[in-house]
């Protein structure tokens, strides 16, 4: 299941869940997610996305609230 985010450009990134090892803020309202995946270097792909450290994590989780 790919979760979809909204990056810092305001373009759509889908996440797995089963690939992110962290979730850590950046700014006020924009997250970094860490993916197992490499980049060069060997560091993992970092993924700036918008919304706090929490909300984020409720939405990788599946506990995010339903839009009504």
């Amino acid at each position: 299941m790919m979760i979809g985010f909204k990056n810092t450009h305001n373009q759509t990134v889908y996440v797995n869940p089963a690939q992110v090892l962290y979730v850590g803020a950046f700014e006020e309202d924009v997250s970094i997610i860490a993916m197992a995946l490499a980049v060069s270097g060997g560091k993992p792909l970092m993924l700036h996305v918008r919304g706090s450290v929490d909300l984020v994590q409720q939405k990788l989780s599946g506990t995010f609230p339903p839009r009504s």
